[in-house]
């Protein structure tokens, strides 16, 4: 009797291969589901007011650590203009808001 060496089925080496790096990888060569997605956290935007007066801290920062490196003198002036641009900047939004409340509480009070 002649042997064949052929197999009858049809056999993928590749997915054998790929397969059996599953089963190594993950433990087992059954899909492992995917991950839910997070639902996504939506933060409320950030206050203007309140990102300039950070931006404000970052420059007084940066000139206190200039002063210590003793480099301060050629940042200072365009360090206090930004900061006192910034400044006007919340001087107008602190305007606009008081009109508002004022707004609501005349309209309230009518």
């Amino acid at each position: 009797a002649v042997v064949s060496t052929q197999s009858t089925g049809t056999y993928n080496s590749q997915k054998e291969k790929e397969r059996l790096n599953d089963i190594l990888v993950f433990g087992t060569d059954k899909p492992i589901p995917k991950p839910k997605p997070l639902p996504a956290i939506v933060k409320p935007p950030k206050d203007r007011f309140d990102e300039i007066q950070e931006e404000i801290d970052e420059r007084r920062e940066f000139l206190r650590e200039m002063e210590s490196l003793g480099q301060a003198d050629e940042h200072r002036q365009r360090i206090e203009t930004e900061i006192s641009q910034y400044i006007r900047e919340m001087e107008v939004i602190d305007r606009k808001r008081n009109q508002e409340l004022l707004k609501l509480k005349e309209t309230k009070a009518d």
